[in-house]
């Protein structure tokens, strides 16, 4: 390429510059608006069952208590330091006492091995709970009772990121 002296490359003008400037702008929020489809929120964390927080309440006054069935070793690895910890512990669940009776058999009571527990019926194993505090309110005993009867359904509680334990954040 032959170059002559007035055939030097001039600066851009202040107009042709802010042109420039525009159209790299308007190019890179084309791109940016390109990328935002492909970002996707993160999923919300799962929904799981918790007890009921008239049943939680019960728990965390007498039985969530240390040494018994909260820590990290709670008595027969029965934990109901929240809803959902103790749902999860207990619905459905073998005792380890008694394996031919669930903790909480879900439509009946009297084969709940919680509730006869409470009770101190004929045939637990161990001591009639709450141990030391024996006996329980008999209205608390007969809410609990009632509940498992009931079918002992879960409320939703909505599981926290990023722990082994459940919040106990109700889901609108």
């Amino acid at each position: 390429m032959i170059v002559r002296d007035g055939d030097a490359l001039q600066a851009p003008t202040a107009p042709t510059r802010r042109v420039a400037i525009g159209l790299l702008a308007l190019g890179l929020a084309a791109i940016a608006a390109g990328c935002t489809e492909k970002l996707v929120s993160p999923p919300p964390p799962p929904t799981v069952l918790g007890v009921p927080d008239s049943i939680q309440q019960v728990f965390t006054a007498h039985c969530a208590t240390p040494g018994c069935h909260t820590g990290p070793t709670p008595q027969q690895g029965q934990d109901l330091s929240d809803a959902a910890t103790s749902y999860a512990n207990i619905v459905g669940i073998a005792s380890h006492e008694r394996s031919q009776f669930l903790r909480i058999a879900p439509g009946d009571s009297a084969a709940s091995y919680m509730v006869m527990k409470l009770r101190n019926t004929a045939g637990i194993g161990g001591q009639p709970m709450p141990f030391g505090l024996y006996p329980l309110d008999p209205t608390l005993v007969i809410k609990i009772a009632a509940w498992a009867q009931q079918g002992a359904p879960g409320v939703p509680v909505l599981a926290a990121r990023g722990t082994r334990d459940w919040a106990s954040h109700q889901t609108p």
